[in-house]
């Protein structure tokens, strides 16, 4: 399917129409420039609108949490808004900083997944974890568009298996 016709179905499907952007020409510095984003300090709000501008309209961010005591809590989905709106609060009131341990990269024809190990912890030193960030981009428009990012937390039982770590 070449690019036009995508951009096409795109608009479609999204009814909307994203303006062109010399920004994010690599998978790396899109996935990378969301963390960036989201590391603040206490007090300091994330850049939003930037946030925003790395994902497609109708994207998902996933969370699994398996061992949640309620089944309904194991698998939460928010769209970038609701996210932005329930968990975004939590980086400026408590700082955040999250970092790359690894990255596994897999693309073809204007499709790629991610496999992003992380170190994340908030800087009041209640939340210290490690785990992945699994995100898949479409090329659109002569940049990436993040289109959902699925994580999960590090356990003692589930560690990151080590092809994921140091991998930059």
């Amino acid at each position: 399917m070449n690019k036009k016709l995508i951009m096409i179905l795109f608009v479609a499907v999204t009814g909307k129409i994203i303006a062109q952007s010399e920004k994010y020409q690599t998978v790396e510095e899109t996935v990378n420039k969301m963390l960036e984003i989201i590391s603040v300090e206490v007090g300091e709000e994330p850049n939003w609108t930037e946030y925003r501008n790395l994902f497609l309209p109708t994207a998902q961010k996933i969370l699994l949490n398996p061992k949640a005591k309620n089944p309904a809590n194991r698998v939460r989905s928010f769209s970038v808004e609701e996210f932005i709106r329930y968990i975004g609060p939590l980086y400026g009131r408590d700082g955040f900083n999250e970092k790359v341990l690894g990255v596994t990269i897999d693309e073809f024809n204007g499709v790629a997944n991610v496999f992003q190990s992380y170190h994340a912890k908030n800087l009041k030193g209640t939340y210290d974890k490690k785990g992945i960030n699994s995100y898949q981009l479409v090329w659109i428009n002569n940049r990436w568009w993040i289109a959902s990012t699925t994580w999960a937390t590090e356990t003692e039982e589930s560690k990151i298996p080590e092809k994921y770590l140091n991998k930059q």
